[in-house]
């Protein structure tokens, strides 16, 4: 079974970090086989504020993109149509590992150094959307790692199930276990209903025809 350890937090507050917990998990029979840490690779993709945008001496199609991330400006060649001054983007830097295979590197392109990569959502595996750069949401802080701005950082536990614990074969289940473990209470999300508007009597009536066989009503 596995449990995604964002998701266990919205039914038990976690107090510690996902070794101990795999840890204490085993001990108590819930033997953790395998941990993910999911868009681990994003770590060395950061947010990129594109400052302006130039021709590129050598080839029309290509342009060249001043881009800040936190204290540091980059100049990346791209070749998307769709950047423009002051947009969000996310800067895959030197040694990132995208889903592909390739390794973004450093290096001289139609004569112009560029020191990394402007990404689409494809390009990350992050969508299907190989039409131009991955626009991120205003008030994105430049300079921050992706998977924290996006809040994509997740670590999924596989944990080996044994048939007599069917009362760990959900997400409640699993977080009563660590719950009991940190001594606290599980407080599952409670769903949202809608509250209801009309009142029964606007929507239909009673009326007792035979109050011999049925008195009341309720």
């Amino acid at each position: 079974m596995k449990i995604s350890l964002n998701w266990l937090r919205e039914y038990v507050d976690i107090t510690m970090d996902v070794h101990q917990l795999t840890h204490r998990l085993t001990m108590v029979g819930l033997e953790v086989d395998a941990v993910q840490e999911r868009f681990a690779y994003l770590d060395k993709v950061v947010v990129g504020h594109i400052l302006e945008i130039a021709p590129h001496p050598n080839a029309d199609r290509l342009r060249l993109c001043k881009v800040a991330a936190g204290e540091h400006v980059y100049e990346v060649v791209c070749g998307a149509s769709n950047a423009a001054e002051n947009m969000l983007v996310p800067l895959a830097l030197p040694g990132t590992e995208l889903p592909s295979g390739a390794t973004v590197a450093e290096g001289v392109i139609r004569g112009v150094r560029s020191g990394g990569m402007l990404c689409s959502a494809a390009e990350l595996g992050l969508g299907d959307d190989t039409g131009g750069l991955m626009a991120l949401p205003d008030g994105t802080v430049a300079g921050q790692p992706l998977n924290q701005a996006l809040a994509l950082s997740d670590a999924v536990i596989e944990i080996g199930l044994t048939p007599n614990r069917p009362d760990c074969l959900s997400f409640l289940g699993i977080a009563r276990e660590v719950a009991a473990i940190q001594g606290l209470a599980v407080q599952p999300p409670l769903p949202a209903l809608p509250p209801v508007q009309d009142d029964i009597h606007t929507l239909t009536s009673v009326a007792i025809e035979a109050p011999e066989h049925c008195p009341r009503y309720a």
